[in-house]
């Protein structure tokens, strides 16, 4: 999550707008129609430039110096304060003993024994190659244990290339102390669905961050706000359309997620209590397109996936939304 530098949006605000002449000539029409066809093939090949993009980092990527130079970050946010997501997890490499180097993606305590996190994060892994530090704050400063993965449970319909399923569970080889995150179950108390489009959100990672001057990544957890939007928002800039266990969400003006933040939790307050809603999947290259949006997986969609191996994962629902709400839906 990072601070935003807003002369990175000068390039935006300061677009000046022009009244159409309301007669053409034929040869302003062609020209117009001319640079309208070239609009959409440069569009096309941006697409396929930018097909989905999984935004964990590859311990190679930091360094101690801290300041990197890759494609991908948490946008637009503010420093956490300890304490505050005390069901946080960073994904470690085991074998990278300096935890600053080797938190590569995130997640949340579900169950003392159970991390929820993105398919992507531990495709390719076994789990040897992962450890788990629940309740972390600074990854420089931790105190807490680094635990073991007991076993790697990867949702059977996970779709690297559309990253469609994006959803995995870690199992503990020893339980965690800290408290866990109820999850949201999509449904109200009437068992009615329930939409999120409008709510913020609020996101939650160590990931790649915008200084005033570069890119760094912090070691403190940061955190971002973030609306959920129509999905039309994200159909209109990645080639796989959206389906029903995703959501799309973000700020024109760039708050984003990045590269370390795969897997973690986008939440908001039900009843006065943080929720699980859903947790981050893909998006653009970070530097490089401001004003596009993120893909999250959603939590409500996988409640069965989930109940199968955490039977004592807590879900909760919340009463229908205001009429304002419904009525952008």
């Amino acid at each position: 999550m990072l601070s935003l530098n807003c002369e990175k949006l000068s390039f935006v605000r300061n677009q000046k707008k022009h009244r159409r002449q309301n007669t053409v000539n034929h040869s302003s029409l062609k020209i117009r129609l001319q640079d309208m066809f070239l609009k959409i093939i440069l569009q096309l090949l941006l697409a396929l430039l930018i097909l989905a993009h999984p935004v964990f980092a590859d311990d190679s990527t930091k360094t101690s110096s801290d300041p990197v130079d890759i494609s991908t970050k948490i946008l637009g946010g503010t420093e956490s304060k300890a304490g505050d997501w005390p069901w946080m997890a960073a994904l470690l490499r085991s074998a990278q003993p300096n935890m600053y180097l080797a938190q590569y993606c995130s997640g949340v305590l579900i169950d003392k024994n159970w991390i929820l996190t993105a398919a992507h994060c531990v495709k390719g892994l076994t789990k040897d190659d992962i450890n788990v530090a629940v309740g972390a704050f600074d990854l420089k400063n931790f105190s807490g244990s680094r635990i073991p993965a007991k076993s790697l449970h990867i949702h059977p319909g996970y779709n690297p290339t559309t990253l469609t399923d994006d959803i995995a569970l870690i199992e503990l080889s020893q339980p965690s102390s800290q408290p866990t995150i109820t999850l949201f179950s999509g449904k109200s108390i009437e068992d009615a669905p329930v939409s999120l489009l409008g709510r913020i959100l609020t996101a939650i990672g160590w990931g790649l961050a915008d200084g005033s001057t570069d890119w760094y990544w912090p070691e403190r957890l940061r955190q971002v706000n973030l609306p959920v939007v129509a999905d039309s928002y994200c159909n209109n800039i990645y080639p796989s359309p959206l389906i029903g266990s995703q959501l799309c969400a973000g700020w024109y003006e760039g708050k984003d997620v990045c590269s370390g933040d795969s897997g973690g939790p986008v939440v908001t307050s039900i009843d006065n209590r943080w929720t699980h809603v859903g947790l981050v999947s893909y998006g653009a290259p970070c530097k490089d397109y401001f004003g596009w949006y993120g893909v999250y997986t959603r939590t409500s969609a996988f409640v069965d996936f989930i109940k199968g191996y955490v039977p004592g994962a807590r879900f909760t629902g919340k009463p229908p939304l205001p009429w304002l709400m419904l009525l952008m839906n």
